[in-house]
């Protein structure tokens, strides 16, 4: 497991290395046209891909993937058990979801973009049929092209590490700590489940 999360870590720095480049183009695009062609429809389904990616952004993926990857490629079951607690921790007093459930809803977000970004390339695509906008056209289309490849492929990496981790919460981990000569067994998953009954009680 450990080889194919360092894979799926590293394509993902790289995915979201080039998801703000593209947001960046995007921004752009939208600053200099928006006067021309705020009113039109193809133009309101492009501030919704814009809106969309921003949102994305906005979650800081970067730091709450950190914090799974060094959980699925971490190999000493103290530190995983510590890491566990952190992501499955319940939510705070001021309302925030915890880490693991942030990341479930990156991965939701993600599944949703793609709908906006198809919307918008039809409509531009009628645009390109009758020579309109040729420029601005060929431009929209290649960088939702290049949006729906990264997103798709991101979605793909996100639910898999969400599975990763899901997979390891539910084992048993046992770690031995030993302190003044007394061993102490700290079973995570055991813990986990007497927290959900008291809860459910």
């Amino acid at each position: 497991m450990g080889s194919e999360s360092e894979i799926i870590e590293e394509r993902l720095k790289s995915l979201l290395a080039h998801l703000r480049t593209e947001a960046g183009i995007l921004e752009r695009i939208v600053y200099k046209n928006k006067n021309q062609h705020r009113r039109c429809l193809y133009f309101q389904y492009l501030l919704k891909v814009r809106r969309d990616v921003r949102l994305l952004l906005s979650a800081s993926p970067e730091d709450i993937l950190n914090l799974h990857f060094q959980l699925t490629n971490g190999n000493k079951p103290a530190e995983n058990a510590r890491l566990l607690e952190i992501l499955k921790n319940q939510r705070n007093n001021s309302g925030k979801h915890n880490f693991h459930e942030r990341l479930l809803g990156i991965a939701r977000l993600l599944s949703q973009m793609v709908e906006p970004m198809l919307k918008t390339a039809i409509e531009i695509s009628s645009l390109l049929a009758r020579s309109f906008f040729m420029g601005f056209s060929l431009t929209i289309l290649s960088l939702l092209a290049r949006l729906r490849v990264l997103v798709q492929q991101m979605l793909l990496d996100v639910v898999s590490v969400f599975n990763m981790v899901s997979d390891l919460s539910q084992k048993k981990h046992s770690v031995k700590l030993t302190q003044d000569g007394i061993e102490v067994m700290d079973l995570v998953a055991e813990r986990w489940k007497q927290k959900t009954l008291l809860k459910d009680s």
